[in-house]
């Protein structure tokens, strides 16, 4: 059956949309813009959407732009959104919002609360469009939402940031109790980065982006859940780069780290051609232990029923790639086998009890001789 994409009010009116939900066709993705001439008239496609939401869920994607600049209909296309999102009867695993005004620490702690409500979300997008600042200005608001995403199973984060007053957007996720909840989190499998610059021709990351991705690199020493992150080029320099490099050499969990992405509006992107070559160099060595972490979880997987179905032939070759992830290399030789480390631990295990009884021994004849 072909699924319907619909999109208010470019592309299909409030009746085609309200049509749409009522009858049997899926539909993949509702795209919504709200905005101070059509919100009131759209009272009735908004009803519609919220019952779609509770009974068939039949809308796989809900993306929502609210442009409202008038401050009450901003906050009531808050309202609808947060009806659409919350609700653990809710069967429409992903949700987009965008806005044009900042986020308050209200609504964010309403935000994290929907979120928990849920508990059946997949992907959850945020775009920023704040012409003058960041949608998480205030203290507290993305970390707060962070924090909702890690403790509700969400398995996709996508974060679309203004560029110019993002530059802590990885610090802030990477720091206080979302730092622990991160490195010990397993839910979140997916992390992109993207941004947009519509003002700013020429936007160059600087040291004070390196110190979010420090952080970011320590998680990633002990995380087991991340499987991809995208951070656009102009948020990260080559010394953060390295800084991820020197992390992965303690995971095996990522297939894809992508450092130097140009995600939405591309900007002329202020890099000498030595510091470029270098990027360049630094993604593709990055690139490596993602193709080592790929064929690991290959073999990891097609021998969980039948640990002799890997060919006696092509294990030099393993061994040889995996030789470059020490790692990994044990990982498989432990898994494959196990009587290996099960013979040396008891081993290991038998010397040390031994030495421990000789100087029990030792030093009961001592006491005799003293006495």
């Amino acid at each position: 059956m072909t699924e319907l994409k619909l999109y208010f009010p470019g592309g299909n009116t409030a009746e085609e949309v309200i049509a749409a939900l009522k009858n049997e066709i899926p539909i993949s993705s509702l795209d919504c813009i709200f905005n101070n001439d059509n919100f009131n008239a759209s009272e009735g496609l908004r009803e519609a959407i919220l019952s779609n939401m509770n009974s068939s869920g039949k809308v796989n994607f809900l993306k929502i732009m609210n442009t409202c600049r008038d401050r009450d209909k901003h906050n009531r296309c808050n309202d609808f959104y947060l009806q659409c999102l919350e609700g653990s009867e809710n069967n429409t695993k992903s949700f987009s919002y965008s806005v044009i005004i900042p986020l308050t620490l209200s609504d964010a702690k309403r935000f994290a609360v929907a979120i928990a409500s849920n508990g059946n979300i997949e992907i959850l997008v945020f775009a920023d469009f704040v012409l003058d600042g960041c949608v998480f200005r205030e203290e507290g608001t993305l970390e707060c939402i962070f924090d909702a995403v890690l403790d509700n199973g969400v398995r996709v984060l996508c974060l679309i940031m203004e560029l110019s007053s993002n530059k802590k957007i990885v610090k802030r996720l990477c720091t206080g109790t979302t730092q622990s909840k991160l490195a010990t989190n397993t839910t979140l499998k997916i992390l992109n980065l993207e941004y947009f610059q519509p003002y700013f021709p020429t936007y160059r990351a600087t040291d004070e982006s390196n110190e979010g991705i420090k952080k970011l690199a320590n998680i990633i020493k002990v995380n087991k859940g991340l499987q991809s992150i995208s951070i656009p080029i102009p948020m990260i320099t080559n010394v953060g780069r390295r800084h991820l490099m020197g992390s992965l050499r303690d995971n095996k969990t990522l297939v894809r780290l992508d450092t130097i992405k140009f995600g939405g509006e591309n900007p002329a992107v202020e890099e000498d051609e030595t510091e470029l070559n270098e990027s360049i160099s630094l993604q593709s060595q990055i690139d490596r232990h993602m193709m080592l972490i790929k064929m690991w979880y290959r073999y990891k997987y097609k021998d969980d029923n039948n640990r002799d179905s890997i060919s006696l032939d092509i294990y030099p070759y393993l061994l040889e790639k995996f030789a470059d992830k020490p790692l990994l290399l044990f990982s498989f030789m432990q898994r494959n086998h196990p009587r290996i480390f099960t013979s040396f631990s008891t081993d290991q295990s038998r010397k040390h009890r031994r030495r421990r009884s000789m100087r029990i021994l030792k030093k009961m004849k001592q006491r005799k001789v003293l006495a």
